[in-house]
């Protein structure tokens, strides 16, 4: 978990992402923010899954304010995972947000995405500037502008 300290509000963000250089990439474009952010990663959608839920090995885990999710993961795709949570009888995980932040660009996930309810989808760019560039655009919205929900 990195601790992202500013004066605004504190958010926790849950990163399901597999790739290390990824998650450094989104710690270090966060870095820069001024809000304090909280990030707990898990590798594959099982944990996340497990997370969010509160199981086996995340009993105590904290309750994300947002889910920053990949859809290219092992044991379980990122579109398995949104379907699961949008699907919960736990109405705090149904309307948990989450963004899809993927190397994918296609019309087919991105309306696959929106069919199960993604809160919305970023394609990742490849471009190290760029990439900073939508994650503060990513930062600006969500953690400054957006009303989150509480009680996630």
């Amino acid at each position: 978990m990195t601790q992202i300290q500013g004066p605004h509000h504190p958010h926790r963000l849950l990163v399901v992402e597999d790739s290390e250089s990824d998650v450094e990439l989104l710690r270090e474009a966060l870095a820069e923010s001024e809000p304090t952010v909280a990030l707990d990663v898990v590798r594959h959608g099982e944990d996340a899954l497990a997370f969010l839920r509160r199981e086996g090995a995340f009993q105590k885990a904290a309750r994300p304010d947002l889910v920053v999710l990949d859809l290219n993961l092992p044991r379980m795709g990122g579109f398995e995972v949104l379907r699961a949570l949008r699907e919960d009888v736990d109405p705090r995980l149904r309307r948990l947000p989450v963004v899809v932040f993927t190397t994918s660009g296609t019309r087919t996930d991105v309306e696959k995405a929106y069919d199960l309810h993604a809160s919305s989808f970023v394609t990742k760019p490849t471009a190290f500037e760029h990439y900073l560039d939508t994650v503060r655009a990513f930062r600006e919205f969500w953690l400054r502008v957006a009303k989150l929900p509480t009680g996630a």
